[in-house]
């Protein structure tokens, strides 16, 4: 029989999936545990796997769930290249708000409808820009990794406003003082390099630069 916990709602699916989600967000999925989530459920270990037959089939059915949730819509006669950046741009959203999920995204395929949708979409695309499916494969693979890139290496600032200011202020300095002849670029460029963080930008420039490459494959271009 399954097991219940006393004067708690039944354990369900979703509620297991809930607890699981909210436990990767706040630790990664290096403390997602079965133990762990059944001791916050208040259920022993074994009561979970009336529900997944193991931590795999847990995690993709979180994965399934998160990309639900991310919505990602498609509009088949919207331009190739439009469409795979609508992927590109819900999925950093997505991974965002969910970091774990950057892992499981390039490791394995959750053959489950809504995670399917998604790479459906960027498929599609590339067969409309008249790429070979072995390529187009490949492009959604190194596309895929190169949002969790991204996202998994955004530049994020010291603790400190104060004293991040201060060090972006000696590093501009340092900068400006590099000899012309050698460095003519970097000193031109030291204000941009010492600018706080631009996070929409960043992103911006991101997927352009991974669609401007599929773009390079596409004989349609």
């Amino acid at each position: 029989m399954k097991a219940e916990r006393a004067g708690r709602a039944p354990l369900t699916p979703s509620g297991i999936l809930r607890t699981g989600v909210a436990i990767a967000d706040a630790d990664g999925l290096a403390a997602l545990s079965m133990r762990r989530l059944a001791k916050e459920l208040e259920v022993t270990p074994m009561a979970l796997y009336w529900h997944f037959a193991d931590r795999d089939a847990l995690l993709d059915a979180m994965a399934e769930q998160v990309t639900a949730e991310a919505r990602f819509s498609d509009d088949s006669r919207a331009a190739w290249d439009r469409r795979y950046r609508a992927v590109l741009s819900t999925l950093v959203d997505l991974l965002r708000a969910h970091p774990w999920m950057g892992r499981l995204v390039i490791e394995r395929l959750v053959p489950l409808p809504h995670y399917l949708a998604a790479l459906e979409i960027l498929l599609d695309s590339s067969d409309a820009a008249g790429i070979e499916v072995h390529d187009a494969v490949l492009l959604a693979q190194q596309s895929v990794q190169a949002m969790v890139t991204l996202v998994e290496c955004e530049p994020t600032a010291p603790g400190d406003p104060a004293t991040s200011l201060v060090e972006l202020a000696d590093l501009h300095t340092a900068l400006d003082n590099l000899p012309d002849r050698d460095f003519p670029r970097i000193r031109a460029a030291a204000s941009a390099l010492t600018t706080p963080l631009d996070v929409g930008r960043y992103y911006r420039v991101g997927i352009d630069t991974v669609v401007a490459g599929v773009r390079a494959a596409a004989p349609i271009g």
